[in-house]
């Protein structure tokens, strides 16, 4: 749900101390209702309105992040539901999905594909970068 700038002003300390970086706390609260500042930037807020304040400003997709090292990607986690409403942060990631109860033959005609799959469109590369694999029903997912 999100919170507008009186609503979150309401759970602020109202001590106008600066240290925020805002001259008011009605102004930090009207930057952190529009996304421009995360709410725990005031050193004064309690803990019971930061925890209420950073479920109800948290994107409505959690970010998970997969892989690890240079090749850790992170989904999800945008702001918007649609990107005409703002732009999308998080890269767009291609994979090819493979399952377990393919045949041999099956998994290397996909595996041969993906190097087909290499365009360029607007200075961003698209290519496939993960590879999903579902366990079929008689697989051992261990």
């Amino acid at each position: 749900m999100a919170l507008n700038g009186i609503q979150i002003f309401k759970m602020t300390p109202k001590k106008n101390c600066k240290e925020c970086g805002c001259p008011t706390c009605m102004a930090f609260s009207m930057k952190v209702a529009q996304g421009a500042m995360d709410i725990s930037a005031c050193p004064h807020m309690s803990q019971d309105a930061l925890d209420a304040l950073s479920e109800a400003t948290a994107p409505p997709m959690k970010t998970i992040k997969i892989g690890v090292g240079d090749n850790e990607y992170s989904l999800g986690g945008e702001t918007v539901l649609f990107r005409h409403e703002k732009t999308f942060v998080s890269k767009t990631r291609y994979a090819v999905a493979l399952c377990t109860d393919m045949d041999d033959a099956a998994v290397e005609a996909k595996l041969a594909e993906i190097p087909k799959v290499d365009y360029e469109r607007i200075g961003e590369r698209m290519h496939v970068e993960l590879i999903y694999v579902n366990c079929g029903e008689g697989a051992d997912a261990a």
